[in-house]
């Protein structure tokens, strides 16, 4: 596992976060930060990974980035967040107990308060595309219980981010949501 990548533990979860993105710092062209397996608890009666566990580990993919970011356990302990307000998923192929996965983010977009967010989930052995979901997010100050402005030096990171993912080509499975970079 590089020293970019999250660790996760058994149940999906991040274990340990990916160094936090410093200004000058080079961006990944998408993030690639999340490597997990389908867990056993994730199979449906099928036997392949069931609708809401896609989600749950695109979930763990998007934490990463938010540790990436900045938006961790200080920044939440302080009454900041991001909260997910609209979610599209594309299931495209199935995944068995124990496929090895990998999930890419890139940011599409971002404004004062919002953040435009599209992630691909691949088969980390055959590189085959699994699914794909497209976020907005609306940050929130907690103790107020409302929205609230990004803090500039979660909103620098994002910047960044944002102007690496732009030399992307388009994602053929996006457009459900709209929010160009200020």
């Amino acid at each position: 596992m590089s020293s970019g990548t999250a660790g996760i533990d058994h149940e999906g979860r991040l274990l340990h976060a990916p160094r936090r993105w410093q200004p000058g710092d080079t961006v990944a062209a998408p993030l690639d930060f999340y490597r997990g397996r389908v867990l056993s608890a994730w199979v449906d009666y099928n036997h392949h990974l069931t609708e809401a566990a896609y989600l749950t580990a695109f979930g763990w993919a998007s934490d990463a980035l938010f540790s990436y970011i900045g938006d961790d356990e200080e920044y939440r302990a302080n009454g900041h967040s991001f909260y997910t307000v609209e979610t599209h998923i594309a299931y495209l192929r199935e995944a068995a107990e124990d496929d090895a996965l990998r999930i890419t983010t890139r940011v599409f977009g971002l404004d004062r308060k919002r953040l435009h967010i599209y992630s691909e989930m691949f088969n980390a052995n055959t590189d085959k595309l699994l699914a794909t979901t497209e976020q907005m997010l609306v940050h929130v100050d907690m103790n107020a219980a409302r929205s609230a402005a990004i803090l500039p030096e979660v909103r620098a990171a994002l910047d960044a981010i944002a102007e690496a993912h732009a030399t992307l080509p388009p994602a053929e499975r996006a457009g459900h949501f709209f929010l160009k970079a200020e």
